[in-house]
């Protein structure tokens, strides 16, 4: 009986001190996504879906909330493949307010810091 407890004691010590271990939540991260007319024309707003794709596990998240002309997604840490299609407000210099179809595309983009991760994406107009 002595020797089972002297065999259980460290197995019983490892389990304690990996159950107190502290629980890694640096997984998820912060990613805002802005898109942007160029130096042309002035986007106002969008209304839009994005689209990130994980390169590796090729999971997808999906979001849709823009604020005027940037999105804010929380996902996993890691590389992703981004599709936005939506509509944008544009105003010209003459300010002519205009809705336009639009798309950007990236293929590899990283959200890999802890906090905040930004990007900026060029519409491509599909008009």
């Amino acid at each position: 009986m002595k020797h089972h407890i002297l065999f259980l004691l460290p197995i019983a010590l490892v389990m304690l001190l990996t159950a107190c271990a502290p629980v890694e939540d640096d997984i998820f991260t912060t990613a805002h996504i802005t898109v942007t007319g160029g130096d042309d024309v002035t986007v106002t707003s969008v209304q839009a879906q994005v689209k990130l794709i994980n390169v590796n596990s090729r999971q997808v998240t999906t979001a849709a909330d823009f604020d005027g002309v940037s999105a804010t997604v929380e996902l996993l840490r890691g590389a992703y493949q981004i599709d936005i299609e939506g509509v944008a407000t544009c105003q010209s210099a003459e300010n002519n307010i205009r809705m336009r179809q639009f798309r950007c595309q990236s293929d590899y983009v990283e959200f890999v810091g802890r906090d905040n991760n930004e990007v900026t994406l060029k519409i491509i107009f599909l008009d």
